[in-house]
């Protein structure tokens, strides 16, 4: 299995981590071999046919900030829509950060490996909720697979959760919690009571949230995450745009001391009723759903079952990169199987 990783950050470096740990494991389990032919990032990129030498990637991004300093094989202004089409792979890793705005570079990258007959695994939230039902197609017409379970809660299946759920029984109505940074932001202005801006920046420090934390305080990032579950897992035509986002930039800590008092958090939910919204709301604190911290829950309404909620951690690099090794071993299993895309 051929690899070109697009996108060399937390979640990038913790799959080659994650990779290199279970190698053994892969193999004799699956009969999967990964080989990483290719890594990009934004400086350019290393690429051996052969296949790469993971820890010395690791080691020289640490050092040098760039794996296009790797020494043989790394070449500065390499670029990704390139090495996509001239280099052998059997999968493209699209890793890159996402775009609210066009989805772009991502959606150029996933179309370029579609048009080249390469499978593409993605954790960039953009090209699946702006663009899924196009890239779809393509991928179906090429005869490969679009996976991207790791943009929506991380290690913790929501994706396939629903997606099986609605299969079985009517999904009427749906909550979730669908960012860990924005969790935990309000999880520390509600204990231990501190102002929002000394939450974040513990959140950063932490690594739950990034330098640029706009997309999660503002409502985006948890909005892209609810337009590719209705449009994947509830199978509904939906835009991004038809969401009503609410973000909790205006949320004071006055605002979740006097909903404490009544055992009430204060939570960013997403959900899909009557309308699709985003938006800070009141939840009583016995709720399954109302978890704390950066964990993420999703709690679904069916005709049948009832109620049903899943919790798990919604981010994270490591906890990223299973659901990474999880679509790809999906791929490995359906071409074994000989299936079509």
């Amino acid at each position: 299995m051929r690899l070109i990783v697009v996108g060399f950050g937390n979640v990038g470096r913790s799959l080659l981590s994650v990779m290199t740990e279970q190698a053994r494991d892969l193999d004799e389990r699956f009969g999967v071999e990964p080989k990483i032919v290719a890594v990009l990032d934004s400086k350019g990129g290393a690429v051996d046919s052969k296949g790469l030498n993971m820890r010395e990637l690791l080691e020289t991004e640490t050092r040098e900030r760039t794996v296009a300093a790797t020494p043989k094989v790394g070449q500065f202004g390499l670029t990704p829509l390139s090495v996509i089409g001239d280099v052998e792979a059997d999968i493209v890793l699209e890793l890159t950060p996402t775009n609210p705005v066009n989805g772009e570079p991502g959606i150029s990258h996933i179309e370029k490996a579609i048009r080249n007959g390469k499978h593409v695994v993605t954790t960039n939230k953009s090209p699946p909720a702006l663009a899924m039902r196009r890239l779809q197609r393509m991928a179906s017409q090429n005869k490969v697979l679009f996976r991207f379970s790791g943009t929506v809660g991380g290690g913790t299946p929501i994706l396939e959760f629903t997606k099986k759920t609605s299969e079985a029984d009517e999904v009427q109505s749906l909550r979730a919690i669908l960012n860990g940074t924005t969790n935990y932001i309000l999880t520390q202005m509600h204990d231990p009571n501190i102002s929002m801006d000394e939450a974040l920046s513990q959140a950063q420090r932490l690594g739950y949230a990034e330098k640029d934390y706009s997309l999660d305080v503002n409502g985006i990032d948890p909005a892209l995450k609810l337009t590719i579950i209705a449009n994947y897992a509830l199978e509904r035509e939906i835009s991004f745009k038809d969401i009503r986002i609410t973000g909790i930039a205006d949320i004071r800590l006055e605002d979740v001391q006097n909903h404490k008092r009544e055992r009430r958090k204060i939570k960013l939910i997403c959900s899909i009723d009557d309308e699709l919204s985003v938006a800070p709301v009141p939840v009583e604190a016995a709720q399954p759903i109302c978890v704390d911290g950066s964990l993420n829950s999703v709690q679904l309404r069916t005709k049948y079952i009832g109620e049903t909620t899943l919790v798990g951690p919604g981010a994270g690099g490591l906890q990223t990169a299973t659901a990474i090794l999880s679509d790809l071993l999906y791929i490995h299993q359906t071409r074994s199987q000989g299936n079509e895309a």
